[in-house]
């Protein structure tokens, strides 16, 4: 369930990147969209201490906040500026940080 909500996260952080520089309602439902995906992820790691005390789940985590504050302001400013380049980086280094994440979660008994 972690791996699978961690892809959710990724792929609706995907999505966001695509609209940085697109202004809208569209843009701020589907931040709050990524928001509801982050608390979905944190609630399953904690359902398992193992997997919330591993190393790679809170660099994953940090990289879920990272990403979320390039669009935060867009949550109460439909018109908000985005950097774009920055919405890309802490997009790219939020999928190299689900797949260290999933490499780790192979190791751990289920």
């Amino acid at each position: 369930m972690v791996t699978e909500q961690g892809q959710n996260v990724v792929a609706c952080a995907k999505e966001l990147e695509q609209l940085a520089m697109k202004s809208g309602k569209e843009r701020s439902n589907l931040y709050e969209r990524y928001c509801a995906n982050q608390h979905s992820f944190n609630v399953y790691t904690y359902m398992n201490s193992t997997i919330e005390h591993l190393a790679e789940v809170q660099v994953f985590q940090r990289k879920i906040v990272l990403f979320g504050a390039v669009f935060v302001d867009t949550r109460i400013d439909y018109e908000a500026e985005v950097n774009a380049q920055q919405a890309t980086k802490a997009y790219e280094d939020l999928a190299v940080a689900l797949q260290e994440l999933r490499n780790a979660l192979q190791f751990i008994p289920h």
